[in-house]
């Protein structure tokens, strides 16, 4: 009873630690995902203990099953009834159907008041366990990071992970997948569109099924899955093309891959660039590929900035540009780890599933998986500290009070965790007399508050630039033109988290407040010029 207590109290205790991450999902935030094993230590006692009462209540069931009583033997009506005029054999039977019974009723009703099935529920309902939707989520990461990184599928089947990005790196895993796994996968990765990846896992399920004894999974099973991906993958083809927002195929039917072509010549500084150009850079600018050319980068500096007032001129932050035109920067070791830290710490209660105003994510694979939470001015003492820093550096005004910046947004990334390209900006936004004071997102600042060991960069399909993330160090970059117009350039995304958790600060800038602050330009639709 007192074990069933603590239970029942520690529940109590992390349901309400856990209001703020109550649509966390455990697949995209690796912060929520580390307690998981605590939870699973918690819920494996409570089965053990569960087992050790149905062992009681199992031998006390055998005990009077198996304690012979000598109307065992009685075959004929007046046999019994001659054993049961005598009264001592009369009430040794009553009380065997009572007393006797009834240790076991009583046995039984406990146990049923321990029944951990109940403390399973209510951890799920709290969301202190994962739902069906992490399951399918995390599938859905690997399969994104597979797609992504182009990875071995090979290997990642056997649990390890090889990856291109940085020196060929290969990181062991301690447990493999087998063939329901793998077939588990197909299915989400068809879900969400796919096709090619879909085909590519139900072969690995096939090639793991004949390998297991007995296998996982029945083989006809397979086979059947197998040619109706391999079907809808070419009839997706026939239809509607190659790829769109929401698919992918391998440009010619399954059983002619082999002869497809992989040519690939990198579209940049292109406002009217293709999705399937945009998806393309993404993916090789996130594996390290290099789609910029020398000259492209010859007018680029590294060099020191003082910032808009004297409070840098003896400590200046490193400035390292990336891209003139869209004017986009890095300003290095430019939060300590005092801050970067009380950010973390801040956030990670209050945590929640990150929303977005793409359509996609309703009924495609999610636009964005991540977890986040918002830093207003007065929430804590670091904000007002990061504010008028940032303030003395940049020039922009940063309170959130007087409508010059949104709140700081504070996002984990965890396996897979990713955000598709998308501009920062508003396509449109009110006037001041409609009653929004704010104007339009002019600039973006993202500051990484963690490392990343694999993935996890920040890229600018359209520009062929890619930032890795490094604790403390912030990417800057002018949202709108001197005519107000959106940036079209500006297209980024947040490349897959593929080993590791990533943790980012987001802080955007008002046109309305800033707009004499702003860099000014003789021409009239002309992008933003630098900091200086």
């Amino acid at each position: 009873m007192a074990h069933f207590a603590s239970v029942v109290v520690l529940l109590c205790c992390l349901a309400t630690q856990s209001s703020g991450i109550v649509e966390t999902n455990y697949h995209s935030t690796m912060s929520t995902l580390s307690g998981l094993i605590s939870m699973e230590k918690l819920v494996k006692t409570d089965l053990l203990r569960y087992v050790e009462r149905l062992k009681v209540v199992q031998d006390s069931i055998l005990n009077f099953v198996h304690d012979k009583q000598p109307y065992d033997d009685l075959t004929s009506p007046s046999a019994v009834f001659e054993y049961l005029k005598h009264p001592v054999h009369a009430f040794h039977l009553i009380k065997r159907m009572t007393a006797g019974l009834g240790v076991i009723e009583a046995l039984i009703n406990k146990t049923r008041k321990f029944d951990p099935l109940v403390n399973v529920m209510e951890m799920r309902k709290q969301r202190l366990l994962p739902w069906d939707e992490d399951f399918t989520g995390l599938a859905g990461s690997l399969v994104r990071l597979q797609d992504t990184y182009a990875l071995d599928l090979h290997e990642l089947t056997k649990g390890h992970i090889r990856t291109e990005i940085s020196r060929n790196r290969s990181v062991p895993g301690r447990l493999p997948l087998n063939a329901r796994d793998c077939f588990n996968i197909s299915q989400v990765a068809l879900r969400h569109g796919f096709y090619d990846r879909a085909v590519e896992w139900a072969e690995q399920a096939i090639a793991k099924a004949t390998e297991e004894e007995p296998p996982t999974i029945p083989k006809q099973e397979l086979d059947t899955f197998y040619k109706a991906a391999i079907e809808e993958h070419d009839e997706v083809l026939r239809t509607v093309g190659e790829v769109g927002d929401q698919w992918q195929t391998y440009g010619v039917p399954v059983r002619e891959r082999a002869n497809r072509s992989t040519e690939f010549k990198a579209q940049l500084f292109d406002e009217e660039i293709e999705d399937d150009q945009v998806t393309e850079n993404y993916k090789r600018l996130c594996r390290g590929e290099q789609l910029r050319t020398p000259k492209m980068d010859s007018q680029l500096r590294c060099r020191y900035y003082t910032g808009e007032t004297g409070f840098f001129k003896l400590q200046p932050i490193k400035l390292e540009e990336f891209n003139l035109k869209p004017y986009v920067v890095v300003l290095r070791d430019l939060l300590q780890d005092r801050d970067l830290n009380d950010m973390i710490a801040f956030a990670k209660p209050r945590l929640e599933q990150s929303k977005t105003l793409c359509a996609a994510d309703k009924d495609g694979p999610p636009s964005r998986t991540s977890s986040n939470t918002w830093l207003n001015d007065e929430d804590a003492p670091v904000a007002a500290r990061v504010n008028q820093y940032l303030q003395s550096l940049l020039g922009l005004g940063t309170l959130f009070s007087r409508d010059e910046a949104e709140k700081y947004q504070l996002a984990n990334y965890g396996i897979g965790g990713h955000y598709v390209p998308h501009h920062d900006y508003f396509e449109e936004f009110q006037t001041p007399s409609k009653g929004n004071r704010f104007g339009n997102r002019v600039a973006t600042l993202m500051i990484y508050m963690s490392d990343v060991e694999e993935g996890g960069a920040t890229v600018f399909p359209s520009l062929g630039v890619r930032v890795s993330p490094k604790k403390g160090d912030a990417v800057f970059w002018w949202n709108i033109m001197s005519s107000w117009e959106g940036e079209m350039l500006t297209w980024h995304a947040g490349c897959p988290v593929l080993y590791g958790s990533k943790w980012i600060a987001n802080k955007w800038f008002g046109s309305y407040s800033n707009v004499f602050r702003m860099p000014c330009s003789t021409s009239q639709n002309a992008s933003l010029g630098p900091l200086v």
